[in-house]
């Protein structure tokens, strides 16, 4: 059930980009955009007052598959799933990578050097690492490893939830800025795996079948396992819903940041969502652990026979499991996230910029890069371009722009827009749109660069954004 959720977000992404692997490059490298405080709580917005209200941010990537390797074309030009063909692309460890943010409100103060910030968020997050042999045992039985020993346990995580966030950068002098914020988290739902090992032998000569397993679901306000036939999964991201702005799985997260000017060069970096939740509410946890075996020889040709599914397998064990449900609180850790930049003012209108992100998640590291360019077409409009590289993707392409409309301010951002146009053949797809009240730019308008001492000023004042 959770495969199949997952496969379906990222079908659905695959027909378009605005539903729609967490790095979020080209926002970052946006200065003086009220957005890009939030990949480092030292980058500074260009207005006293900044006001959020209504962004979103979408990310989703998806390893080794593409829509049109799992869909294939008949010779009546009807489509059909080709669960074999998308078998043979997969890795022994493949990923999907969700991941996304609704913004409610948000807001930015300056006070000379000192600026507090404070807003609130829905976040999602999902996890889920499978092993090759998953989808081969659901999809053609086991009789293809008669004498083998596999591991089929996924490594899942799947939670929503509430972000609360309040926090200050300083200017220590015109070449030190440093930021951080604290969040509290209030978990909405949640549903994940401990333990790594469900591990099915089939014997070559008895045909016994053996289950070692190590293997733990948490569940919070998801999952409710009632027996094999009796399994109720819910779990509806982006779901808002203001009675459960506070809950009792609570949690603590931090922001820390500093940014580096030395003239026409900056230097940022930052580390994000150091934290994590613990779930306490309408909390299940279910347990299976030790070997199990079963020796009916009368079902083993049902077993062995191709027709056969998995079901054979699950109803032949299904005397022997003993899943334990127990009701223990839990605790989960936010992906960590890390971001490196540099940006170099080129001319008055001109920046150059690259920037490396890293994130921990669960037991995983991503690593993601970009260089781009950034642009002030008039004082009112300026775009930029990225190329990123993420994970095993190579082809990423990305755009941006802001446009000042008096107090109004508009943003877009993503990483990859050729999945715009090849929405079928694309791995990785972000996108990020935000809507900002700004007031009073923070001092007088710089027209020429080479009278700055620091790109804080610049990008605050050139041009008014």
């Amino acid at each position: 059930m959770i495969i199949r959720k997952s496969l379906l977000f990222f079908l659905l992404f695959s027909m378009s980009i605005t539903t729609q692997a967490q790095s979020e490059l080209g926002t970052h490298l946006m200065r003086g955009l009220w957005q890009a405080n939030q990949t480092n709580p030292a980058l500074l917005p260009g207005h006293m007052i900044n006001i959020g209200v209504g962004g979103t941010y979408n990310n989703l990537q998806v390893s080794n598959l593409t829509f049109n390797d799992v869909i294939s074309e008949r010779t009546d030009g009807t489509n059909v799933i080709d669960i074999d063909k998308a078998i043979a692309l997969m890795e022994d460890n493949n990923f999907i990578r969700e991941s996304s943010q609704i913004e409610t409100l948000s807001l930015g103060l300056a006070f000379g050097r000192l600026n507090i910030f404070a807003g609130h968020q829905l976040r999602f997050n999902a996890f889920i690492n499978y092993p090759k042999t998953l989808p081969q045992l659901a999809w053609n039985g086991n009789a293809q490893f008669i004498g083998q020993e596999i591991n089929f346990a996924p490594d899942v995580q799947l939670f929503a939830y509430n972000e609360f966030a309040v926090g200050a950068a300083y200017e220590v002098n015109e070449m030190i800025t440093i930021g951080g914020k604290i969040k509290y988290l209030s978990g909405v739902e949640d549903v994940s795996t401990e333990g790594s090992r469900l591990n099915l032998l089939t014997d070559e000569t008895s045909y016994q079948l053996t289950l070692n397993a190590d293997y733990r679901v948490n569940s919070s306000g998801t999952l409710t396992y009632n027996g094999f036939d009796d399994l109720d999964f819910n779990f509806e991201s982006g779901k808002f819903d203001a009675s459960q702005l506070f809950s009792s799985n609570a949690g603590f997260a931090f922001d820390i940041g500093a940014h580096l000017n030395f003239g026409r060069l900056d230097v940022a970096i930052s580390a994000l969502d150091i934290g994590s939740i613990n779930w306490e509410e309408d909390v299940n946890n279910y347990t299976l652990s030790g070997n199990y075996e079963y020796l009916g020889l009368d079902i083993v040709q049902d077993i062995l026979d191709d027709t056969t599914t998995i079901g054979s397998v699950v109803d032949s064990l299904r005397a022997a499991y003993d899943v334990r449900e127990t009701n223990e609180k839990y605790t989960t850790i936010l992906p960590t996230r890390f971001y490196l930049s540099s940006t170099y003012l080129l001319n008055n209108r001109v920046s150059l910029g690259g920037v490396l992100y890293g994130e921990r998640y669960r037991d995983e590291f991503f690593l993601s890069f970009g260089v781009g360019a950034d642009i002030f077409i008039t004082d009112w409009l300026r775009a930029g371009a990225l190329y990123a590289v993420r994970d095993d993707s190579y082809t990423n392409i990305g755009i941006n722009a802001a446009l000042n409309m008096g107090p109004i301010q508009l943003m877009a951002a993503t990483d990859n827009i050729l999945a715009a146009f090849q929405p079928k053949d694309s791995k990785s797809a972000n996108v990020r749109i935000g809507l900002n009240f700004v007031f009073r730019p923070k001092s007088e308008e710089i027209r020429n660069i080479d009278d700055i001492s620091d790109q804080d000023r610049f990008f605050n004042n050139k041009p008014k954004f």
